[in-house]
């Protein structure tokens, strides 16, 4: 009996996208450790479109499969739930406290992917409704704060993160109504872009 590749029949575009992400955020966190902080934040800003992209990617060609899902989850643990807090604890939250905060990030992150994945959206006339803040967004705040630390050169305020990565933790289990296409997420597309370029002008 002949041993095929079985992965290579999982290997299309949204699923390439989904892969190019996590490396990408493997390469945010090396650059991290070599203390390249403003290029890091960068390029993690890219893991953030990528997810983005490979869902509409999926819809648009046709290509939404279970593979895809899973994978594309285990993607957001790793960008968005692990990175981040890899990225704080080397930035100097790595007290004991804030520690056991960022394990409490980690564990709602995981917790809000697991409940998706069961779950999925409520749809409410006809707009589909995230329980609790998605990862994405969780992520997305912390690139945003974590770069306007860097831009005002406050990094040396510890104390911000570990109140920050409290807040979140809570946010993402929380019963709360999250509009999958509100303003809350669309000024993310403004935002972000934003205090990147600022990172790089000032």
């Amino acid at each position: 009996m002949k041993r095929k590749f079985v992965y290579l029949k999982y290997l299309n575009i949204p699923n390439t996208i989904t892969g190019c992400s996590l490396a990408i955020g493997f390469i945010s966190l090396t650059l991290i450790f070599q203390q390249e902080l403003k290029l890091a934040l960068t390029l993690y800003a890219f893991t953030l479109l990528l997810d983005r992209l490979d869902g509409i990617a999926a819809r648009k060609f046709g290509m939404e499969s279970d593979f895809g899902k899973e994978l594309d989850s285990l993607a957001d643990f790793f960008n968005f739930c692990i990175v981040p807090a890899i990225i704080s604890y080397f930035l100097g939250v790595n007290s004991v406290l804030s520690v056991l905060i960022l394990i409490a990030y980690i564990l709602s992150g995981v917790s809000r992917l697991a409940h998706f994945n069961l779950e999925g959206m409520e749809e409410i006339e006809g707009k589909k409704y995230f329980s609790g803040i998605p990862t994405t967004l969780a992520a997305s705040w912390f690139l945003i704060t974590l770069s306007l630390l860097e831009l005002f050169n406050l990094r040396h305020f510890h104390a911000v993160l570990p109140l920050f990565f409290g807040a979140l933790a809570v946010l993402m289990i929380a019963p709360l109504q999250c509009n999958k296409n509100g303003l809350l997420v669309k000024s993310l597309y403004l935002l972000i872009p934003t205090v990147i370029l600022c990172l790089w002008l000032f």
